[in-house]
């Protein structure tokens, strides 16, 4: 009964979906076309990435959780992917500037994840975890270098719209989720996993050779090269407390820092632990491949939100947007708190209400870092800013790992806690569109 509920309440989200993705289809294709350069590089190859990223972040805790690491160890693990992740971004602004944002990129791309794929294809405890970790998660120091790649030769009152092509990208991946539930249901989940790992690899080298024929390094990037000296490593701690102060004691960026902060907590907690939940006799107990549908429905619902109302809204009404959104992300948060066993639909549920708020708070709050940032700060301040929220969230995953060990509803009664208080920022602290609007680049 359930399944075909499911399997019509799909039905009716992909319908509508066409029916929205059509009444707009010439604003987005205008959209597209007049990207050009890296923006366009890099959207192209982003499947590249996000297709098997997808697959494993649904997978890849209850293959680890198959090949012996016990729940717990699996946060233990997350919370040293995010301290790797921390190192990174320290090192982001420091490798973007001495060697400039596209070698930088392709560097690490490189030694990051296809290395890092292999690893886990081929893991048999939990030490390859730890190292396949470690590599997987220098691709942190990429970050800064991305995102002013991205943006390179984008207008400012573009940045919200190419942002939000880029979450179709980023999260139309989830769609293919139900290819790696085909993949598991028939090779079971080890070998299926291995298997995906792989043709991750093959895939990831491929993006990472096209961007490397077809991106270019930004003006700034070339700029500072050229006229760059020596620094020491006392310059760099420098620079990098500078950054720091710039956000400690800008209120728009302290506050968007603090929100930033406690949404990845929320979503480590809950990401790490809601594909062991839904598995789990203790929590819905769902089969394996089942849990693949809810990805896909996450996915639609995003795009859809995407495409229907983000290139319409504003600065101004940026704000307003993220309240609703974040609102919805409580009540989904809740619903894995009073789900019963077996039941499919209030995880549907749940995934529709985390679409619509991930499409609302990424574009926008992207965007909105991007734009109160000058050209020449931002590679530096991004690196610090990434640094902090990494720090502040390493002990995430351990948290949600004891949580759900003393009872696995606890963990997601915590991410509403969290998201609460998020709210509650958003609305008293929050100055979307009136302080953004003073700093142009």
């Amino acid at each position: 009964m359930f399944i075909e509920q499911i399997n019509s309440l799909i039905s009716s989200i992909i319908k509508n979906s066409l029916y929205f993705v059509d009444y707009q289809k010439t604003k987005i294709k205008d959209l597209i076309f007049s990207l050009k350069g890296n923006a366009r590089a890099m959207l192209i190859t982003e499947p590249n990435w996000t297709i098997p990223i997808a697959w494993f972040g649904i997978y890849s805790p209850i293959y680890m959780l198959a090949l012996g690491v016990s729940k717990l160890e699996i946060g233990l693990i997350t919370s040293l992917a995010i301290a790797v992740q921390a190192i990174g971004t320290v090192l982001g602004g420091v490798f973007a500037d001495k060697w400039g944002h596209k070698k930088t990129l392709i560097i690490f791309d490189s030694i990051s994840w296809p290395v890092s794929m292999i690893i886990f294809a081929f893991a048999q405890d939990i030490w390859w975890f730890v190292v396949g970790v470690v590599i997987n998660n220098l691709c942190y120091i990429v970050l800064p270098a991305w995102h002013c790649l991205f943006i390179e030769g984008v207008s400012k009152d573009k940045r919200a719209n190419i942002y939000a092509v880029l979450q179709i990208a980023l999260n139309g991946a989830s769609l293919f989720v139900p290819i790696a539930g085909v993949i598991v249901d028939g090779l079971g989940l080890v070998t299926g996993c291995r298997i995906m790992y792989g043709m991750a690899s093959i895939s990831m080298i491929l993006g990472i050779v096209y961007r490397g024929i077809k991106t270019k390094d930004t003006k700034v990037s070339e700029e500072v090269i050229k006229n760059k000296k020596s620094y020491s490593f006392k310059d760099e701690l420098i620079k990098f407390k500078e950054a720091f102060l710039s956000i400690k004691n800008r209120e728009e960026l302290f506050w968007f820092s603090i929100v930033q902060i406690l949404v990845a907590f929320a979503l480590i907690m809950w990401n790490t632990y809601y594909p062991v939940f839904l598995t789990d006799p203790k929590g819905v107990g769902l089969t394996e491949s089942a849990i693949s549908i809810f990805p896909f429905i996450f996915s639609v619902v995003m795009i859809s939100i995407i495409v229907i109302f983000i290139p319409q809204i504003k600065e101004k009404d940026f704000k307003k947007y993220l309240l609703i959104g974040t609102s919805l992300s409580i009540v989904s948060a809740f619903l894995y708190v009073f789900t019963p066993l077996y039941k499919m639909s209030f995880i549907a549920l749940a995934s529709i209400l985390n679409g619509i708020w991930m499409a609302f708070f990424r574009p926008l709050s992207d965007a909105y870092s991007m734009n109160i940032l000058t050209d020449t700060e931002r590679a530096r301040i991004l690196s610090v800013f990434n640094t902090l929220i990494i720090i502040a969230v390493i002990p995430a995953a351990p948290l949600a790992g004891k949580l759900y060990t003393i009872y696995p509803r606890l963990t997601f009664i915590a991410v509403g806690i969290i998201l609460i208080i998020t709210l509650l920022i958003i609305k008293f602290k929050f100055s979307y569109g009136e302080e953004g609007d003073k700093k142009s680049n």
